[in-house]
């Protein structure tokens, strides 16, 4: 039956706390013993290169070169089931080419958007287009699995939706009573959250006491073992990136937004295909990764 309760500091968590607390508090003095019989050791030692430091040491620019392939930008999208975008009938939401070029030379031009462009930009203009909603929706799906443009990724999830909605549109789920349950998720909120965290590094602690238990070779090895994984797998990734699927229309512009809208107000609408998505990724810093990505032949 109800019954009316203080919150209480749980047992269980005092336990671990109390436990923990059986070692650490020795371990500022020990901690500090040791490094005082190292410092009157450090006279006496000598260490030696890693044979591959200077060779490493020569490409530490690729730090900044990676850094570099992250521009700050902005996305121009329209799509078929955007508002005053797309056309809306009983049949469906459609865009074709001509239109979304021309709605995007139109944004160009909206000098009432406080956030359109004034700057010289790098741009890169893409479109997808199909003829039938279901091809739409596959090429969305197949692309939005490496190019996870947000703008992308929900017209793929509506473009799904509206192409099996001729199966589902006569199922009728039974109502949900209110209120709902919500998905299963970790129940970790505080003081439960701040606990795990600052009680979880105390064991973090014991954790790495305990792996005293090895003499400095049998580390030394490991950590030359778990460093050679590391960059297998770190390769291993990079070439799963690279593992590709999909096409776009694309082509690489850079200026300011009147010169953009222009230039694409000129260009010849590349398919008539009535369901199509086109996007600007614009920055004022080259847009190179994008660029290779989306714009090679």
């Amino acid at each position: 039956m109800w019954s009316q309760a203080s919150l209480n500091w749980p047992d269980s968590a005092q336990s671990l706390e109390t436990q923990s607390a059986t070692v650490l508090n020795s371990v500022s003095s020990t901690m500090n013993s040791a490094s005082n019989t190292l410092a009157e050791l450090s006279g006496y030692a000598g260490y030696s290169q890693h044979p591959l430091s200077s060779e490493a040491a020569g490409l530490l620019s690729l730090r900044s070169e990676l850094t570099s392939l992250l521009s700050s930008g902005t996305v121009m999208t329209v799509s078929p089931y955007q508002f005053e975008v797309g056309t809306k009938t009983k049949a469906g939401n459609y865009l074709d080419a001509k239109t979304a070029i021309d709605k995007l030379v139109q944004k160009l031009r909206d000098k009432a958007d406080k956030y359109r462009p004034v700057t010289s930009q790098y741009c890169i203009a893409i479109m997808l287009s199909a003829s039938k909603i279901e091809d739409f929706a596959t090429n969305l799906n197949q692309l939005t699995q490496v190019f996870t443009l947000p703008d992308w990724c929900m017209a793929a999830r509506y473009s799904t939706s509206l192409a099996g909605i001729e199966t589902t549109k006569r199922y009728q789920p039974a109502s949900i009573k209110q209120p709902r349950f919500k998905p299963g998720s970790d129940l970790n909120f505080n003081p439960l959250g701040e606990y795990l965290q600052w009680q979880g590094a105390q064991i973090a602690t014991l954790e790495s006491l305990a792996s005293d238990q090895q003499n400095v070779i049998s580390k030394l090895g490991a950590l030359a073992s778990k460093r050679g994984q590391y960059v297998t797998t770190t390769t291993q990734q990079i070439a799963a990136l690279k593992n590709l699927h999909g096409a776009v229309w694309s082509m690489s512009l850079n200026g300011n937004a009147e010169s953009l809208a222009t230039t694409l107000s000129k260009s010849s609408a590349p398919t008539s295909h009535p369901f199509t998505i086109a996007s600007l990724i614009l920055s004022e810093s080259p847009l190179t990764f994008w660029e290779e990505l989306l714009c090679s032949p």
